[in-house]
């Protein structure tokens, strides 16, 4: 919807502010859905409901204090974030809508949606995802286009901060209304029977979650700043090419957290066998799926580009850059399942050995010695040789799994 390279490069510029909450989503949302689930095949279901109290809750503090510090911070976040004379306005706009004010309900409606889902709920965890996705395609060009109200950046993280209100309201009168009949939890007088195991149980998955994140973001922003030289046409066309990433890298994570519940349940309930056969089953499915998206990409890339904006030197930068980062996609979705199996076994220590590899091992180091090298388009080989890397290495540890768990 964003016409204008400016306005499309305040987005990107704010992309790994966004990204952050990921950490957060992860901390509350991944540590306490695996906890849950886990806590389910062991039919403790007072545990279950304490867990997610205590997720509800330290998503909503975490938001608040979230918005509170970019407010505080907020200059000099925009410095750190690679803005110019010519990108700070948009990005101003941007970054106040979709973090100073929409930190909370972009935190609690993903975390919720997590909970929802480790109790095998996957239809109303869809539904109120899609519904927050739905409303902000609907509200995009309302608030971007010169028809509408024209608010350009601002308006995009209005209509985001919008919809994720209305998604985080849909989790909210779900609990409500299957009071008695859901884990679900709001119940804050079940925080003082929260134990310190359940906290090391949760944390223990949470942490290398949000690490990795929170080093995602790390990553992004140098990612960023190496491009920002090359113009806002070349920052554009780096988060086109990202937010086209997104499709697949989402449709990974997906299935990669949408077996979680499943895979815990059965790991706790003593099932080694169907767990094995859940994971190959998920493994066969979306290896093929993101074969079939990377042929797509490849071949269509242009035209994916200038779906978002006609502009030859963006659609330029942008095909050399997607196609780089397409090639990757199957490495990307085993290395997604791995992760996804370890943080639904409670296994946080190779959930973390993942993201120390995956950034401070291997990409981050990789981005310094491509640019030095390919100036700007060695950039996206990074982070294709790091999800070969390891993917290879998941592998090799769902093997070792298998062996240990699966008689």
């Amino acid at each position: 919807m964003l016409n204008n390279p400016v306005e499309n490069a305040a987005v990107t510029l704010v992309y790994p502010v966004t990204l952050a909450f990921n950490a957060v989503n992860n901390l509350f949302g991944v540590g306490v859905s695996s906890a849950m689930s886990r806590h389910l095949g062991r039919k403790a279901y007072d545990q279950v409901r304490v867990c997610s109290a205590f997720g509800f809750y330290g998503a909503m503090i975490s938001g608040l204090l979230f918005s509170a510090l970019c407010i505080l911070f907020r200059l000099p976040l925009l410095t750190l974030l690679g803005t110019d004379a010519q990108t700070l306005d948009a990005t101003a706009g941007y970054l106040h809508w979709t973090v100073c004010c929409g930190a909370l309900p972009a935190i609690l409606n993903v975390v919720q949606s997590y909970m929802v889902r480790s109790e095998g709920s996957t239809l109303h965890a869809s539904i109120g995802t899609m519904s927050g996705c739905l409303l902000n395609i609907v509200l995009d060009p309302i608030f971007i286009l010169p028809w509408g109200l024209n608010m350009g950046a601002a308006g995009a993280g209005l209509a985001t901060f919008l919809s994720n209100c209305v998604a985080c309201l849909y989790f909210v009168v779900l609990a409500r209304i299957k009071k008695g009949k859901t884990f679900v939890s709001m119940d804050l007088r079940l925080l003082p029977k929260l134990t310190a195991e359940q906290i090391r149980d949760i944390l223990g998955v949470g942490i290398p979650a949000s690490i990795q994140n929170l080093l995602n973001v790390t990553g992004t922003t140098l990612l960023n700043n190496f491009t920002a030289p090359f113009g806002a046409a070349a920052i554009a066309a780096m988060g086109i090419s990202q937010k086209l990433y997104m499709i697949p890298m989402q449709v990974s994570l997906g299935f990669s957290q949408g077996i979680m519940p499943l895979v815990s349940y059965n790991y706790a309930s003593g099932n080694r066998k169907r767990m094995k056969q859940t994971i190959l089953f998920a493994m066969r499915i979306i290896v093929c799926s993101v074969l079939f998206l990377t042929v797509v990409y490849y071949l269509s890339v242009p035209a994916m580009i200038r779906a978002f904006m006609d502009s030859e030197e963006i659609i330029a930068y942008g095909s050399r850059f997607l196609r780089v980062m397409s090639l990757g996609f199957v490495f990307l979705c085993t290395d997604f399942l791995a992760v996804g199996v370890f943080q639904a076994l409670g296994m946080g220590r190779n959930a973390l050995l993942f993201a120390i590899c995956r950034k401070l091992v291997l990409e981050i180091p990789l981005l310094f010695l491509l640019n030095h090298f390919y100036p700007l388009y060695g950039l996206p080989f990074a982070q294709l040789i790091t999800e070969i890397f390891l993917s290879c290495l998941g592998v090799i540890m769902l093997r070792r799994i298998f062996r240990a768990e699966v008689h």
